[in-house]
């Protein structure tokens, strides 16, 4: 069995912490019954996890007039990881509600604009802070909560200037907000406007997955093997694995090792110049082997963290890697990335240092070529083999210390 194989378990939000939890979870469930399909919602999913300990919940359930986030702890796995699957954040019209598992806060949040349709979808998915001081318009307030002394949970809600820097009650605008009763309207709302509305389809015959198994694509690549490089405590643990999956704990049967080494930062724009995937934290590999891998690993290691190479030490492992399937696979032209450098420092002579935006210009131009290897022509004149999925054992062919190698 591939670790790509591997169905992950779906979490439904069952903590009972806040007087709306037991209504989230017969929502998520409601809608599960349908095969996550209903007119006029929208749900998406995150999976977590690694090995043969995934975990799969709601991140969030969205109609045109709601909204309702899923990223709250219940609690901890066997393994220490988090169970983020209870409800944290809800967004109904004109209003909005963060609740967190320490009992923090609660933050509330109150439309005050003047046109809602106009601000909802901004309202429902905006991160609002310090609105006065960055003269945002006057759209919402927000409210804090302060610890109660003997049960921790704030009473009341009180209107939160932050040293001016947000807006303040005006007129008949409340200057606190009663927290159970607010509680309860939410609840209401929910089980009246959401739950009612889904109980209103009929449940689905056959109750499918929340997202279908990914089809295994057969690596036909033009490389037999391709190298990079990890550290020791990933070496170990894929050596081991090696062996045998079964000595590790579940969630590390797995020889992935990227990490977040991302093709192109976050910072930088996409202006539609790469497609997303460009985004995403890979493991880079090199495709050449010519005389020994220590060159290869020094190319790797400076192509990955855009660093000139050195000696690798003896906390470096060279990976060979024989891909078994194409999913998660994808090539990028590195020469773009050095020819986009050698001109922008031709232009801005005799000044010796690029920009920050100078120097992004360069990744993005690399970023610009990153494509499936399902699709690669084979045409790049330095190709890069970038990997954002989990690698079974057996597509490890061989690690070894970076000091032997040359043996």
């Amino acid at each position: 069995m591939s670790v790509l194989t591997v169905m992950p378990k779906f979490l439904y939000p069952c903590s009972r912490q806040f007087p709306f939890d037991e209504t989230a979870e017969e929502i998520v469930r409601a809608i599960e019954k349908r095969n996550w399909k209903v007119p006029g919602i929208t749900v998406e999913f995150r999976t977590n996890g690694s090995g043969e300990e995934k975990y799969q919940k709601v991140q969030y359930i969205a109609g045109d007039n709601f909204k309702l986030y899923f990223f709250r702890g219940q609690g901890n796995f066997d393994d220490g990881s988090h169970n983020s699957a209870a409800l944290e954040t809800i967004c109904i019209p004109k209003q909005m509600i963060e609740v967190y598992e320490d009992e923090s806060g609660p933050r509330y949040y109150l439309y005050v604009g003047k046109d809602w349709e106009a601000d909802k979808k901004w309202f429902m998915n905006s991160i609002k802070i310090n609105a006065k001081l960055f003269k945002e318009p006057r759209r919402y307030l927000v409210y804090h909560g302060k610890h109660n002394a003997v049960s921790r949970r704030a009473k009341e809600l009180v209107a939160y200037g932050n040293f001016g820097r947000e807006y303040s009650p005006i007129g008949d605008e409340p200057f606190w907000i009663d927290l159970e009763q607010k509680f309860n309207e939410f609840t209401t709302w929910l089980k009246e406007n959401v739950l009612d509305y889904i109980l209103t389809f009929p449940e689905a015959d056959v109750i499918q997955p929340p997202t279908p198994m990914e089809e295994l694509i057969p690596y036909e690549g033009p490389w037999e093997t391709i190298f990079s490089i990890c550290g020791s405590s990933d070496a170990g643990r894929i050596e081991i694995g090696k062996i045998d999956p079964k000595l590790l704990i579940p969630s590390a049967r797995h020889a992935y090792f990227g990490k977040s080494n991302r093709l192109v930062s976050l910072s930088i724009q996409n202006k539609g110049k790469f497609p997303n995937v460009a985004y995403d934290g890979f493991i880079w590999c090199d495709v050449n082997q010519e005389g020994n891998v220590t060159k290869n690993s020094e190319f790797v290691y400076e192509v990955r963290n855009g660093m000139t190479p050195y000696s690798l030490s003896n906390s470096w492992y060279i990976v060979a890697i024989k891909l078994k399937y194409a999913n998660g696979v994808y090539v990028a032209d590195n020469s773009k990335y050095e020819e986009t450098r050698e001109k922008l420092f031709e232009a801005i002579a005799p000044r010796e240092r690029l920009t920050d935006e100078e120097l992004n210009s360069a990744i993005a131009e690399r970023g610009a070529t990153i494509v499936p290897v399902t699709e690669y022509k084979g045409n790049y004149k330095e190709p890069i083999v970038l990997i954002n999925r989990e690698l079974d054992f057996d597509e490890i062919d061989w690690v070894k210390k970076a000091e032997n190698l040359d043996e």
